[in-house]
């Protein structure tokens, strides 16, 4: 019988750099693609609703409206439309963080 023997040497640790673990995050979401594209859609468009709400109950500039509007739209027109992993990710957080601005402005 023979046994074996693994034997370890000490490896440094390679540190992944910001675009590396974007393209791995970008990998793992093309397996649950559709599930991305329902959450953006969901998500996207529910926080476009509570922004919209804050811009019109703090009387807000008109622009306001359409920033909240217009990025909402492409949110949901690149999941609508399915297009590539990526543009519906980088959208879909861009949606997220000019929502989530306006939502903070309105509110103070």
């Amino acid at each position: 019988m023979t046994t074996l023997t693994k034997t370890y040497t000490h490896q440094h640790v390679h540190s992944l750099s910001l675009i590396e673990r974007y393209n791995k995050l970008i990998e793992k979401l093309q397996f649950s693609y559709f599930g991305l594209i329902s959450m953006a859609i969901l998500v996207g468009s529910i926080l476009g609703g509570i922004a919209a709400m804050y811009v019109f109950e703090n009387d807000a500039p008109l622009w306001q409206f359409i920033l909240c509007l217009g990025f909402c739209m492409m949110n949901n027109v690149f999941a609508i439309s399915q297009a590539p992993v990526k543009w519906v990710f980088n959208t879909f957080v861009l949606t997220v963080l000019v929502n989530a601005f306006l939502i903070i402005v309105n509110n103070i």
